[in-house]
């Protein structure tokens, strides 16, 4: 079996938003819509010891609640773990948006203008071809790692033997089977807790535009 996912080193990550430029660059996708959005973690009195960039983006789940509410089949589980993105033509004449309100992590853009939406789909077509994902390769501190978690000798796997005990996910109560590791040792992990997004977003769930503070807060 694969179970290709991310791993990310919060100790190291520094903000730089490189891997949102870079998957801006590779995807073009619409105004407002950041599929590796670098949110902070904030505690009063910013900036604070405890004060971490957390990197947001699909999860590719194990098990995806998005799949399940689509009823478009634009959403597809890979055999090597990558919830893909078919074409997107389809959602603007659903109903709802039920994809978007099923992701517990709020990794789903919608395009208010177009009913399309957007997401990470982990640059399957560079994997397809042998490369990795271009917010890996663009990390300027060396934060990202990339690689098949069901390979017991893969770079990625190594790493979450060595942070036994530091490597979180996100939500993990949700059931969801999140495919992305976050490494965090030396401040406090609270998840999504208090999640902040200092990025222009489209408000495609309220309306409002730049969105509203449900927006820019996990």
């Amino acid at each position: 079996m694969t179970r290709l996912g991310i791993i990310v080193n919060l100790e190291t990550c520094n903000d730089l938003r490189s891997c949102m430029a870079a998957c801006k660059r590779e995807h073009g996708t619409f105004i407002g819509s950041h599929p590796v959005d670098v949110r902070t973690a904030l505690d009063e009195g910013f900036p604070h010891p405890n004060t971490s960039f957390v990197p947001l983006l699909c999860q590719h789940c194990g098990r995806p609640s998005c799949l399940p509410a689509c009823a478009h089949g634009v959403l597809e589980k890979r055999a090597d773990g990558i919830v893909a993105m078919g074409d997107t033509g389809a959602c603007a004449s659903c109903e709802g948006k039920p994809c978007v309100r099923a992701c517990p992590y709020g990794a789903i853009d919608l395009d208010p203008l177009t009913g399309r939406i957007a997401k990470c789909d982990l640059c399957a077509e560079r994997v397809d071809a042998g490369l990795e994902p271009a917010c890996v390769g663009e990390c300027l501190t060396g934060s990202w790692f990339f690689g098949d978690f069901d390979d017991p000798d893969s770079l990625v796997s190594g790493i979450l033997a060595s942070w036994e005990g530091y490597a979180h996910r996100l939500k993990p109560e949700a059931g969801n089977d999140p495919g992305v590791h976050y490494l965090l040792h030396s401040k406090e992990w609270r998840g999504m807790e208090g999640l902040y997004s200092p990025a222009w977003r489209n408000g495609a769930e309220c309306g409002e535009a730049g969105g509203c503070d449900g927006c820019r807060r996990a």
